[in-house]
Parts: C-alpha cells; sequence; structure tokens
C-alpha cells in the first residue's frame, strides 16, 4: 500500500509530498486517509480499493460542485481509480464548534440550512441514481432495514418487551408511509456535525458518497436531530422554520403541510434507525462513542412520544415508553458492563 500511495504522489507532486506524508486517524470507515504537503499548502490523500463508492464520491463532487462552494475540490485520481487527493478542509468539525461554542455553532447551522436545500434540489434533478453506490433510494426497503436493525441491536439486545407479529405490522405499515413523501430530491443520508467542515468560517460538506435518491427533510432530520448536538425542542423548531420557509420560497407549490408531515415521519424513522446503530456499535461491540450516545438518543425519542403520527403505530408507541422509562440506564448500564 505504501509504495502504491508514494508511486501515486510522486507522479503528480513529488519528493516534498513523500517526505510529508502522514497516516491520519479517526475515520470509522474502512477507507485510509493521509495528509501532505505541497508547495506549502495542506492537501489529504485517500485510498479506498472501494472501487464504486470512490466513483459515486467523484460523480457526485462534480455535481455538487456545480451548485456549491462548500464540497473539497478533487485533485487527481490513480489509473485504477484506488487512489485520489483532494484540498484539506482542516481538522475542526461542526461538531467541534458545538461542543465548544454553541453560540457560534448555531450560526453555522443557520448558514449552511439554505445551502443544503440548494444541494438536494439540484442534484435531486441532475443525478443518475443509478449511478448511486450501493442503493439508489431511501424507500421502503431501506427504512425496514434500519426498524430491524432497531429491532434486533438495540430493543432485543435490552430485553425490551414487545409483540413480535404486531411490531412487524407496524415497521410495515411505517415504511409504506414513506414511499413517496414529498419533497424528493438528493439525500446525503448521513447529513450530520461530523460530515461537515469548518474551514475560514465557511462550513463544508464530506463524507456524501452514499447519497441517494428520497425524502430531503430525511437531511435536516439527521443534522438537527443528531443525539450529541443534544438540540433544544425551540432550537430544533427554529432550524425547521428556516429550512421550510427556504424550501417553500423554492417550490412555492409545495403544501406546508405536506413538508410538516413528511418531517415528522424523517424524525420517527431517524430517530429508530440511529437507535439501531448505537445499539451494535455500542451495547455489542462497546464502542465508547456510541455508548456515551445512547442517552441523548433516548432523550430524544420523549420528544416525539406525542407525535400524533404515532398512534397509527401502538406496538411501536408501547415501546417508546419503555425506552424513556428511567428505568431504561439500568439496563443500558447491565448490558454494556455484562
Amino acid at each position: 500500500m505504501q509504495t502504491s500511495l508514494h508511486l501515486f504522489l510522486n507522479k503528480f507532486y513529488g519528493q516534498e509530498a513523500i517526505d510529508s506524508l502522514i497516516l491520519l486517524t479517526g475515520s470509522a470507515s474502512s477507507r485510509g486517509y493521509y495528509r501532505f504537503i505541497f508547495e506549502g499548502k495542506s492537501m489529504i490523500l485517500t485510498i479506498s480499493t472501494n472501487i464504486e463508492e470512490n466513483e459515486a464520491f467523484f460523480y457526485f463532487t462534480k455535481l455538487l460542485s456545480e451548485c456549491t462552494h462548500a464540497v473539497p475540490k478533487l485533485g487527481f485520481v490513480s489509473d485504477d481509480r484506488t487512489i485520489y487527493s483532494q484540498e484539506d478542509l482542516g481538522p475542526t468539525s461542526l461538531l467541534d464548534v458545538l461542543l465548544s461554542d454553541r453560540t457560534k455553532a448555531k450560526r453555522y447551522y443557520e448558514d449552511l440550512i439554505p445551502e443544503l436545500i440548494k444541494c438536494q434540489i439540484h442534484l435531486g434533478k441532475t443525478v443518475d441514481f443509478d449511478k448511486a453506490f450501493s442503493y439508489p433510494e431511501l424507500d421502503d426497503t431501506m427504512v425496514l432495514r434500519d426498524l430491524f436493525q432497531f429491532k434486533f441491536y438495540f430493543l432485543n439486545a435490552l430485553d425490551i418487551r414487545y409483540h413480535q407479529g404486531k411490531l412487524i405490522q407496524d415497521f410495515k405499515r411505517l415504511a409504506n408511509c414513506f414511499i413517496g413523501l414529498a419533497p424528493q430530491g438528493f439525500v446525503f443520508r448521513d447529513f450530520q456535525s461530523r460530515n461537515i467542515m469548518i474551514r475560514d468560517e465557511q462550513p463544508f460538506f464530506i463524507d456524501y458518497q452514499g447519497g441517494l435518491k428520497g425524502c430531503i427533510l430525511y437531511d435536516l432530520v439527521a443534522l438537527i436531530w443528531q443525539a450529541k448536538a443534544n438540540f433544544s425542542a425551540e432550537d430544533k423548531r427554529h432550524f425547521y422554520a428556516i429550512y421550510s420557509q427556504e424550501l417553500l420560497n423554492l417550490q412555492p407549490l409545495l403544501d406546508a403541510k405536506v413538508v410538516e408531515k413528511a418531517y415528522e415521519y424523517c424524525v420517527i424513522i431517524r430517530l429508530f434507525q440511529v437507535l439501531g446503530t448505537y445499539g451494535f456499535r455500542g451495547l455489542i461491540e462497546k464502542k465508547t462513542h456510541f455508548i456515551e450516545s445512547i442517552a441523548f438518543g433516548l432523550l430524544n425519542l420523549a420528544e416525539i412520544k406525542d407525535f400524533t403520527l404515532l398512534n397509527d403505530f401502538p406496538e411501536l408507541k408501547q415501546v417508546i415508553d419503555q425506552l424513556i422509562d428511567p428505568t431504561i440506564n439500568e439496563q443500558i448500564k447491565l448490558k454494556i458492563n455484562g
């Protein structure tokens, strides 16, 4: 691997880049990230043998760069499409800012929401979703997958009581309701503060190679309901108001009630998807970051327990009631320490 990196750098950047190459850590993916210096500027080098995923990143970057400056500039790509360079957006994520200065971070959220919508709508019109990585659409199949991961890795891991048949019926109805929710467009899929970098006081989007077609409210939910961001209900309403107003300005034929309904469905589905991930990475693999996030995820659940939509999913609603009961903390501790 090191030889291929050196050959790539020698071909495009020279000895200075080779001498300055350092491995970066912190990625949750199988991709390898490095930093190097070229003509006094810091750059990022990525290596990944998943060519399909790489091609999706190249494709989406090209289309995103047509409508926004909030994506990294690509440099060179190796002939076998496994190594590529891009500009260095620095070490500071939006989550870093949020944890150190919430007032400043909120201004970034307000600035990036209109940029997000612009990208979602533009790519919704220009992307060939057959070129998406792994799956072309955030549809009922994807929703059911996420719901069953929540069942297996979170509910079952904590021995939560439920009626199997009734819960599966609720899952099917919920997934079916998600089909065709408006407005549709490009969904980044994991649009949260760890995947937004701040450089020169400007936000930049990264890690969007998993983008696909779907209800675009999903990205807003991923952003403002991120468990560790821990926004108040008032903050979430504020960000939603910015998003919905900007969206209705761009698409005036949309009904505000349709948008609000789509938002609530996306909130419900995203929160379960996240808890499924926390269950697998935290309760089962016992990774510290995910364990720490569980409590925040359950606080989010407490906020949605009175959603009118949940009256149509009674078994799911009683599961939520169990998960927001204070006694759940003991079950979580037993699972983690067991």
